[in-house]
């Protein structure tokens, strides 16, 4: 009787005990060449990274973590305790994922099993890579010819873009490979910018749909649907009698007048830099042309800047806090236009894309606008010989 009871007892307990166990996921692999080092992992949360865990890894190179499954499919990342490129993993449920690192390149060169959408993520990151390479050698090669350096590399992101939609998004929007794509930079830009872009705030939208179905509770869902929201707003069309005149001046010689806020809260003028020679500027930091257009206009600024040349740089970005962070660091003049895509700066300047620039002499004037330049540095020249 006495045996009986304990062995109910027992039975019961263990009952409760695995009522009481959460499902969890792990992940676990081999390091080659970093025994005795340590690897963290670390949660990729929608605004920022925090480490969940941290192991030393053994003798033989082994190491494993396990985590509370997700509700809905979520993001780790791996790195080395010498820093460097991490490892991203997408977790579904309560699978276990099994990683084979090389230690001395890491994230450069690793097989993950069990995990398609993890080795999807890899191939999007070898493809992020490699136009990363590409852009900097575009860079390099074109320091001559701004205006070609910048379409050549608007077109190679552009294919990139192309390819990433067609192999990763469309095929699956509801996978969390599509979900990491839309989020990829390659040297500073923003592969799919729903700011800049409507076709990009749709895939954002699509996503969202696609996960919001799967999971309908789903934190990320509802955040892309936000981002795609705000994208909408600011890539809507600008319709003519939205301007009210009563918020643009016309001066003397024909320049639009611009009044803006910096990063440090301060209104500028266009028209407080008459006396010198002025490149107005209209961009989108995010966009894909961002970044050779940045590296022309560092160029010029250095160059002439103590010549009495001044740029005045007027963001569209819709996110004020990216803007912030983009322009922080800029030497020259850089505020923004808070209405976006509905700016009527649009329509004044006549802008049909972005970035666009236009040339102004000591006088104020207006003298040639981006397409009608062939050399960027002898017509600064020329202005400040006047």
């Amino acid at each position: 009787m006495k045996n009986s009871f304990i062995i109910i007892f027992s039975i019961i307990s263990l009952v409760f005990s695995s009522c009481d166990k959460k499902p969890s996921f792990t992940i676990k692999g081999s390091v080659s060449d970093a025994a005795g080092k340590s690897i963290y992992l670390s949660h990729m949360g929608i605004n920022n990274s925090t480490i969940v865990d941290s192991v030393k890894i053994k003798a033989d190179g082994r190491f494993e973590f396990t985590q509370p499954a997700p509700d809905s499919y979520d993001f780790y990342r791996l790195q080395a305790d010498n820093g460097g490129r991490a490892i991203t993993i997408a977790v579904d449920s309560t699978e276990t994922i099994v990683l084979t690192i090389n230690g001395k390149d890491f994230a450069g060169s690793y097989v993950v099993e069990n995990s398609d959408e993890s080795r999807k993520i890899q191939e999007i990151n070898a493809l992020r890579q490699a136009l990363e390479v590409q852009i900097r050698q575009l860079a390099k090669d074109g320091a001559g010819n701004p205006a070609e350096t910048r379409a050549a590399i608007y077109n190679v992101v552009k294919e990139f873009k192309e390819n990433i939609f067609k192999q990763y998004i469309a095929p699956s929007p509801d996978k969390a490979s599509a979900y990491y794509a839309l989020f990829i930079q390659a040297n500073g830009i923003t592969i799919f910018n729903p700011n800049a872009n409507r076709f990009d705030s749709k895939c954002f939208s699509a996503v969202a749909t696609s996960l919001s179905n799967r999971y309908p509770e789903s934190t990320r869902a509802k955040n892309l649907y936000s981002i795609a929201a705000k994208g909408m707003q600011s890539t809507r069309p600008v319709q003519p009698d939205t301007i009210d005149a009563k918020e643009t001046s016309l001066t003397a010689t024909g320049v639009f007048d611009i009044k803006l806020p910096n990063v440090d809260g301060d209104s500028i003028t266009l028209s407080s830099l008459t006396g010198k020679v002025v490149l107005l500027d209209f961009i989108l930091y995010g966009d894909t042309r961002t970044s050779g257009h940045s590296l022309v206009m560092r160029e010029m600024y250095d160059k002439y800047k103590d010549q009495g040349f001044e740029i005045y740089q007027v963001s569209l970005d819709a996110n004020e806090h990216f803007w912030k962070t983009s322009a922080d660091n800029l030497p020259w003049i850089c505020v923004r236009d808070g209405e976006g895509g509905a700016s009527p700066n649009i329509l004044l300047y006549r802008l049909d894309k972005l970035p666009s620039y236009f040339l102004i002499n000591r006088a104020n004037e207006i003298v040639l606008r981006d397409e009608q330049i062939d050399d960027i540095s002898l017509e600064i020249e020329k202005l400040l010989k006047e």
